[in-house]
């Protein structure tokens, strides 16, 4: 088997009309296609599906399960991106601030899962983590 990257993500909303607007003017994403419940997302060349869950709640932080997705960001376009956040009211959860061999900042869409703009390299983050 030869895994080539990741093919897409699915994340559970609560509003999928709440969600969509989120992600188009925070993450510059763009419709691939919309449905009732769901819409395809390309961000960056990733891959996003938001499926709408009337009666879901909200994962505890505690719980298994995936913890935060993150976008890489350049280091020229990371102030705008910050600023940005800051113009829409979105409340940053951490940073701005250099870690792991970048800059990031983690914020929370409309149902508290957390995203994170990180400008490092994987190789970055790992000659400071070693």
């Amino acid at each position: 088997m030869n895994v080539q990257g990741i093919n897409h993500i699915t994340i559970r909303v609560s509003n999928i009309k709440s969600s969509e607007t989120f992600y188009l003017n925070v993450l510059g994403a763009k419709i691939v296609h919309k449905g009732n419940t769901d819409i395809y997302l390309d961000v960056g060349g990733v891959w996003l599906c938001l499926i709408e869950m009337k009666d879901a709640k909200p994962m505890d932080k505690n719980q298994i399960g995936v913890d935060h997705v993150a976008f890489t960001v350049s280091e020229e376009h990371f102030p705008k991106a910050v600023q940005l956040l800051r113009e829409r009211k979105i409340k940053i959860t951490r940073g701005p601030i250099k870690r792991g061999g970048g800059n990031t900042v983690s914020f929370n869409d409309p149902d508290g899962n957390e995203i994170e703009f990180f400008t490092g390299s994987l190789q970055e983050r790992m000659k400071n983590w070693q």
